[in-house]
């Protein structure tokens, strides 16, 4: 103490602002000592912040009227980083930023300086997310490549998981109120002069309710089905409305309106059918079974949420576990680990159709692509292989197990016949020839045509196969004798036989060739990699729910998770920093 009283009369000569920054440089220093080992410091010493800097240096206005800027790019880029590297939403980084002083040093703060609150974050957040999408993933994967250069000429391996949506699933009825209220929102902010002619005389109460309408929980089955129907019509009225009301107007006008009347209709056409004449129940709508949308194309994007209704359901199985109402992320690993590319789609998107894009993307962005690309089931269809070989100019191989095409049928597939070099004649398993064949108005290839003509040794099939009181029986021995093998088990000796043969059979046919190497079957050994790489995503970098919303958030998200395991990887196979030391010590 009497030390202090004495140095009190030097301290107090010294500015208050430099006194503060020197004792924040001793106490940095002092830190410092005891925490080499830790990921941030590691990080400051190996990761070139330059280029993000550069690249958000556009984030503020360097002319013009405005107050200076509070806080650096740099600080801010580095805070953002920090958020995803700790799996911290933006008000708990506000905190950690508070209390965290190891976290204070890597963001560029001094010890008793102002730090960025959330508000700040989420704006430079969204400004990044919108202008420098993939800034953080190509930028780190840059460096990762100059340090391991061999790390982008490695195969890769491929899969999917499943990216939870922020909100809850809606039933019929609150969907529909909710898509509506979302709907008139836009309309009054962008059309207000056409609204009024639009809901005119608009029954309401039938679509929202009476003004104290009963809870649901309180209704009985009849009455929520009641309600359910009220809701649907007044809700196609409201959408025939809009739709008239738009119809008037260039299509490129009001795109937020048509956005959501577009939510609308979907929502309407995939769950209802509006009857033309009431049921014999007296109802007047059809809710659509599973079946019926199955069968449907055009209801494979279910909007689960009028709160995010680019969030669709992800069907991984039949169980409820492997159903999620969210986004499906597409994962490209090598095999030293590092995540090379990742997107994100909604949820109903099948995998086979991201196959491609994760090539794609890797020549856009890192100027380069695997020699190979080993994935699941999913990709092994002649098409997903073609796409590969399309985007990557030749130079990525599909690796895959082909689909199952021999179980969907007793009788001979396609590739039990045999193609032409030229491709303008099929041979079936008996040796006869088709050259007849026409366009497939269903899926990419053609229809050869074997005419029951072909299959009969002398040439006219009979009228029927079995024999009734005024006319006899067909001769079986003169028909085909492969003819149970190609023919369903009804077939009559009239019907001819039609076989499609795919634009993509060359590539299914190198497959098969291809699978039954032994290269083939390491390289499935080694596709087990992606999964724990995928369980290091969503269980400790923060890829299993998407904290946002829309489709744009969760892409953004996935690549930010990529980027914070990549980081994480990169760090450790340097090594420890005390133990590198040691080693060099050693050595000398």
């Amino acid at each position: 103490m009497p030390i202090l009283t004495q140095l009190l009369p030097f301290v107090l000569l010294f500015d208050q602002s430099d006194l503060a920054e020197v004792f924040s440089e001793c106490f940095y220093e002092d830190l410092l000592k005891h925490c080499q080992d830790h990921l941030l410091v590691k990080l400051a010493k190996h990761l070139d912040f330059t280029p993000l800097e550069a690249a958000c240096a556009a984030y503020r206005h360097t002319q013009g009227a405005g107050a200076p800027a509070t806080y650096p790019i740099a600080m801010l880029v580095r805070c953002l980083l920090v958020g995803y590297l700790e799996g911290l939403s933006l008000r708990d980084l506000e905190q950690r930023l508070y209390s965290d002083m190891l976290i204070r040093w890597f963001v560029g703060a001094s010890a008793f300086g102002r730090v960025p609150d959330f508000t700040t974050l989420d704006r430079f957040e969204c400004w990044v997310r919108t202008y420098q999408h993939d800034l953080y993933n190509t930028t780190v994967l840059k460096q990762i490549d100059a340090m391991f250069p061999q790390s982008s000429r490695l195969n890769q391996v491929g899969d999917t998981y499943a990216m939870r949506a922020n909100v809850a699933q809606e039933d019929l009825t609150h969907r529909l109120r909710h898509t509506v209220r979302r709907l008139l929102e836009q309309a009054v902010q962008t059309m207000p002069d056409l609204l009024t002619p639009i809901v005119s005389r608009f029954p309401w109460h039938k679509l929202f309710g009476a003004l104290e309408e009963k809870l649901d929980f309180w209704l009985n089955k009849a009455e929520r089905r009641q309600r359910l129907e009220a809701t649907a019509l007044a809700a196609q009225d409201l959408h025939q409305r809009f739709f008239t009301a738009l119809q008037a107007h260039p299509s490129a006008k009001y795109p937020e309106v048509r956005t959501w009347v577009g939510y609308l209709g979907k929502i309407l056409h995939d769950e209802v059918l509006i009857l033309t004449e009431p049921a014999p129940d007296g109802s007047l709508i059809h809710l659509r079974t599973t079946k019926e949308r199955r069968n449907d194309p055009e209801t494979s994007l279910l909007i689960g949420s009028a709160t995010d209704p680019e969030a669709t359901f992800r069907m991984h199985g039949e169980e409820e576990k492997d159903i999620t109402l969210g986004y499906n992320v597409q994962v490209a690993v090598s095999l030293d680990g590092f995540i090379h590319a990742t997107q994100a789609y909604t949820g109903a998107v099948p995998d086979q159709s991201g196959v491609a894009p994760l090539i794609a993307t890797q020549i856009e962005h890192q100027e380069t692509c695997p020699p190979k690309l080993i994935y699941d089931t999913a990709a092994g269809s002649g098409k997903t292989r073609a796409e590969v070989e399309q985007v990557s100019g030749g130079k990525t191989q599909l690796v895959a197990r082909q689909m199952p095409y021999e179980k969907r049928s007793e009788r001979f597939g396609p590739y039990d016949f045999t193609l032409s070099e030229d491709g303008q004649s099929l041979t079936c398993p008996n040796g006869k020839i088709s050259t007849t064949a026409y366009a497939s108005g269903s899926a990419d290839g053609r229809n050869f045509r074997f005419f029951a003509c072909q299959c009969w040794r002398n040439g006219e099939p009979p009228k029927r196969m079995k024999a009734t009181k005024k006319q006899p029986g067909a001769d079986l021995s003169l028909r085909c004798p492969l003819w149970e093998q190609c023919r369903e088990k009804n077939s009559g000796p009239g019907e001819m036989r039609q076989v499609f043969i795919s634009d993509y059979r060359q590539q299914v046919l190198q497959a098969a060739d291809y699978n039954q190497t032994d290269i083939f079957k390491c390289e499935m050994k080694q596709r087990p990699l992606v999964e724990r790489v995928i369980f290091e995503l969503t269980h400790y970098n923060g890829a299993r729910r998407c904290r946002g919303i829309g489709l744009n958030y969760a892409d953004w998200q996935a690549k930010m998770c990529a980027v914070s395991y990549n980081l994480k990887l990169w760090m450790r196979k340097i090594g420890s920093g005390r133990g590198e030391a040691r080693r060099i010590a050693a050595v000398d």
